[in-house]
């Protein structure tokens, strides 16, 4: 029995093993899901594995799979691009679906460089990426407004808030003093200006910062390059996706004005002021009937917004290509103006063995509609007591009585509504890159583009005959005769580029050798047709076969070529010491042939520190410093500014009838040695990556010396070339006489984490103080100035001071008394009003005994000392929460909607002006003559604090989910408000003023306010 004993138990043994196999073979669950990125998109070709073993599985096109697992094994998701998931198999569930998070290292190991790629880690120069879900997080009609506060050393303001408009975008401070902006690069081919396309169009923005990243634009590259890659196709099943909003824009501030009876109390102080009695009773007995707000009368409440973009992508396994077609329409808050724009888009790659080739068409169509001239400035001061334009009293066809205490000041703004200003604009682009592999690591590249723009406007102004309280015409309130003006551009740009890129490695060297040769030619055309129309013509007939009077057609034409070689290098040993130089050589036909070529050079270098064997710190997983310096160049001049031009349109009485002739004349001086300005560009970095990379931090510092800008001379009035009131234009001479500098520091990090498996979160902030300063005018110290605001300019260029920056005489409060008048008269008041008890005073700076134009002193600037931008993402479950906000700080901002309220003594603040009733007043008294010194544009009386903060963007989304059942990928709901809170002192419409010139920066010149944007929409991917 002893020797039975171990049998029976090796028998238990084997039997509870064999139990155990069964039990455990029975324990395996057929897992299955489905896998999308956290926008809900299915991602197919993600890798399943059950760890430890060799099982595994592949999710299909629609991100589904199934594999066998058994309760406590781990499945492990693996996905290029994507962090590794891992997930544990439980005994009572068997769906594991999850949304992977993108691995923000590996999207961004690529990025575009001009002429090429290179992996992100051995970039040497400062350049940032921007992809294109951050591009449609703001749903808006231009580029630069969907980027701002989200890349450092990228100033960007809005022009104004007019439906379709571009908005300024500077890097690193200004271009030049003759403008200036960054160069645009789509798809491999340059563009003239900005191209204005569709966000939703967009694969990536790579935005090249500093001199030595953008050296091989050469001439064009002062102001930074913008890289556009437009949207590719992925090899696989066709994919649909369809977004579409639908929302409403308000005004939310603007100018208090006074109501009827406040403006007829300020009528009646002031004139009381004056010795006399208020004329308004006397030439209407009936002002109190109205109380009209001209500001609501032009103002276009719950103007509609509209989106609607729909792409098609997918391909085989040479062939991609991608389709997008988008309609984005925007009615304007102002009456009269609105814009649409449809945009088409098809691009296709193939690649087969060594050969690569990549296509993109787009054809653009936009329309607008624009309100009439200062349609703001004419509501503001229009008087509240006369009728609102719907109760205008019609009397003929074309004939209508206004009963106004200023029939032509209200007539002005009253026919101006009846205007028709239409404006066409259709454009179309086409690039082609075509890539072989020569030899094993040698290449050539042929890019090949051509864009064609063409531009037509209407310009329609009705006969308006207006008949004032008496019922006589005032022609001064009138249009007498109807005039039609069409207006045409044509423009076409071609571009040819042959490329040599070589890529070798010699053990630990890596070379990346590049030549390029390219061309380029532009030209451009207008032309300018119009007629008036009899008395009896009807308004309705708006042809130019109509008119009885043709006015004489006038014709431009212009253009230039510019041709390029470029040289690079690129090495790095081991990944870790990195090297970049370039050379390149332009010529320009806007120069002459003795200045005609130019050499651009750049030289950068990095050194990948955490790549050293001997650095070992666990928080640290990415180190890089970086320096760089680069020549680059400006070419932003009139065309042919070195060679004397004749110009037509100077016609002269001739003959002894004094028949009027055509006549041609050289109208300006030529420059033969003008030559392309230069910017001499430093700069030094860094990039740290921390904590697995979740924190990444960027940090430049620079800066830009701007040499031998052109400088417009006033040649003196003996010289024959003063025109009356264009002076500046052909009574100046362009020389290379000018210098400025931009310093500055850019700051830019970002932190994505997760809180318990369903809370992802990230947080962005960029900071950036950008110094800029004049440091030659060619001997003088005050130069060029623009941003008139009644009558008097308020920008100036100044030495050592900010270009285009506020100089203005200096008030010094409300002269109160008989001694503050007394004193005041002791000075030299012979350049302004004489005053009065009520005006203003203004302090005499230089101490000489006078007030005059050389008592102003620099009083700030419209450019921000420094801006940033702080963005937040939330995603939990289904949910996910977006908010941009961004701040900019230390601008001044001249409130010229205040100064015409104060003009027309509208102002709601003059209702408490100063008068002898009310002494102590710091309002100046209404003194009705705009140009009155209390109300001239030479005083800091209505500059302003323009520091912000705005919420730029806050939007709200639900993603829908097993929509995958009922053939849908992907359904997202979303909620999304455009500028909801600003928060400022500034007491005008809108701090954000970005103007449209070097010189109305920071000038509310009657801008168009910008709007709060409420939408909503959907998202659908099939």
């Amino acid at each position: 029995m002893k020797g039975q004993k171990p049998r029976f138990m090796k028998m238990n043994a084997l039997l509870f093993y064999f139990l155990l196999g069964i039990s455990w073979a029975h324990a395996q669950e057929t897992i299955s899901g489905v896998v999308t990125d956290q926008q809900r998109t299915p991602l197919p070709g993600v890798s399943i594995v059950v760890e430890g073993t060799n099982k595994g599985a592949v999710t299909d096109f629609d991100g589904k799979y199934s594999i066998t697992a058994s309760a406590g094994e781990i499945l492990v998701f693996s996905y290029l691009g994507f962090k590794t998931e891992k997930r544990s198999v439980s005994a009572n569930n068997n769906t594991i679906s999850l949304s992977m998070e993108e691995d923000s290292q590996l999207l961004e190991e690529v990025v575009v460089v001009g002429y090429g790629t290179q992996k992100k880690k051995e970039v040497t120069g400062a350049v940032a990426q921007v992809a294109s879900e951050e591009l449609v997080k703001i749903p808006v009609s231009d580029i630069g407004a969907a980027i701002q506060g989200k890349v450092s050393g990228v100033n960007i303001q809005a022009v104004s808030g007019r439906p379709g408009e571009a908005a300024n975008v500077q890097i690193r401070g200004l271009v030049s003093i003759n403008g200036g902006e960054p160069l645009y690069v789509v798809d491999n081919i340059p563009q003239e200006g900005n191209p204005n396309l569709a966000p939703e169009q967009i694969e990536s923005i790579d935005i090249l910062k500093d001199g030595a990243s953008a050296s091989v634009y050469g001439v064009r590259a002062a102001g930074g390059v913008i890289l556009i890659t437009t949207k590719r196709g992925k090899k696989g099943k066709m994919k649909i996706d369809l977004n579409t909003f639908t929302g409403i824009q308000n005004i939310t501030s603007g100018t208090p004005l006074s109501n009827t009876v406040d403006f007829l109390y300020n009528r009646e102080t002031t004139a009381e002021v004056g010795g006399d009695e208020p004329q308004t009773f006397l030439l209407d007995a009936n002002a109190l009937d109205w109380d009209t707000n001209f500001v609501d009368e032009v103002q276009n409440d719950n103007a509609i917004i509209q989106n609607v973009s729909f792409n098609l992508s997918g391909g085989a396994e040479n062939l991609t290509y991608n389709f997008n077609t988008t309609y984005y329409k925007q009615e304007g808050v102002l009456i009269s103006s609105d814009f649409d724009r449809l945009t088409n888009r098809i691009t296709g790659q193939f690649t087969k063995g060594k050969f690569k080739a990549f296509a993109s068409a787009s054809l653009t169509t936009e329309n607008r509609k624009q309100e009439p001239w200062n349609l703001f400035g004419f509501a503001i001061q229009n008087v509240p007591h006369s009728a609102p334009f719907d109760q205008i009293n019609k009397t003929g066809e074309n004939t209508v009585l206004i009963s106004a205490a200023n029939e032509i000041f209200y007539g002005f703004l009253s026919r101006q509504l009846d205007n028709v200003d239409e404006r066409e604009n259709k454009s179309n682009s086409i690039s082609l890159n075509l890539e072989y592999e020569v030899l094993d690591g040698l290449s050539y590249k042929l890019n090949l583009g051509r864009n064609e723009g063409q531009y037509f406007r209407k310009f329609f102004q009705p006969q308006y005959l207006a008949l004032d309280r008496n019922g006589n015409l005032s022609p001064a309130a009138s249009t007498l005769n109807a005039e039609l003006d069409y207006n045409y551009w044509f423009s076409k740009r071609e571009t040819i580029e042959h490329i040599l890129n070589y890529k070798k490695s010699f053990g630990l060297h890596n070379f990346d050798l590049l030549g390029a040769a390219s061309y380029e030619k532009y030209r451009w055309r207008s032309l300018n047709v119009g007629t008036v129309f009899a008395d009896d013509a009807s308004n309705d007939v708006q042809v130019l076969n109509a008119g009885a009077d043709p006015k004489s057609p006038n014709e431009f034409q212009n253009g230039y070529t510019l041709a390029g070689k470029l040289a690079r290098l690129q090495y790095n040993y081991d990944g870790k010491y990195l090297l970049s130089a370039s050379f390149r050589r332009d010529g320009s036909s806007k120069f002459s042939p003795e200045t005609r070529y130019g050499n651009f050079y750049g030289f950068s270098a990095g050194w990948n520190v955490t790549d050293e064997k001997w650095f070992n710190v666990d928080a640290i997983n990415n180190l890089k410093i970086r320096g760089s310096w680069a020549q680059t160049g400006f070419n932003g001049i009139p065309d042919y500014a070195f060679i004397p031009s004749i110009e037509a349109g100077v016609n002269y009485p001739f003959g002894t009838d004094e028949n009027l002739v055509n006549g041609q004349i050289q109208r300006r001086y030529a420059n033969p040695n003008v030559a392309w300005e230069t910017t001499i560009s430093r700069n030094i970095g860094f990039e740290l990556g921390l904590f697995n990379n979740k924190l990444n931090i960027t940090a430049d510092v620079y800066q830009n010396d701007k040499e031998d800008m052109l400088i417009n001379e006033q040649t003196a009035p003996s010289a024959g070339l003063w025109q009356p009131r264009a002076q500046s234009t052909y009574g100046s001479v362009a020389l290379n006489a000018g210098n400025m500098v931009n310093k500055g520091v850019e700051f830019a990090a970002n932190y994505k984490g997760k809180i318990g498996d369903k809370l992802n979160f990230g947080i962005s902030g960029t900071w950036t103080l950008n110094d800029n300063k004049i440091t030659n005018l060619n001997g003088k110290t005050l130069g060029q100035s623009g941003g008139t605001i009644n009558r008097d300019n308020t920008t100036f260029l100044a030495l050592n001071n900010p270009a285009g920056s506020f100089f203005l005489l200096q008030n010094d409060g409300v002269i109160k008394t008989e001694e503050e008048l007394t004193e005041y008269q002791q000075l030299d008041l012979s350049a302004i009003s004489s005053p009065q008890l009520g005006d203003l005073r203004f302090k005499d700076i230089n101490g000489d005994g006078a007030i005059n134009d050389k008592d102003r002193i620099f009083s700030g600037s419209g450019i921000p000392q420094w801006e940033a931008g702080l963005n937040l993402n939330l995603d939990y479950n289904n949910w996910d929460l977006s908010v941009q906000s961004y701040m900019a700080y230390g601008t001044e901002v001249y409130n010229g909607n205040k100064n015409l309220a104060y003009i027309g003594g509208r102002h709601q603040d003059q209702v408490f002006q100063w008068t002898p009733q009310n002494p102590d007043s710091d309002i100046p008294t209404f003194r009705q003559n705009e140009g009155h010194s209390n109300v001239r544009g030479f005083s800091d009386w209505f500059l302003e604090d323009g520091t912000y903060l705005r919420i730029r963007s806050m939007s709200l989304g639900y993603t829908i989910p097993n929509t995958q059942d009922y053939g849908v990928d992907r359904i997202r709901l979303y909620l999304n408000s455009v500028n909801p809170f600003t928060f400022t002192n500034y007491t005008g419409y809108d701090p954000e003023v970005g103007g449209d010139s070097l010189f109305n920066r920071g000038v509310d010149n009657g801008n168009y306010p910008i709007a709060r944007q409420f939408m909503l929409g959907v998202q659908l991917s099939f």
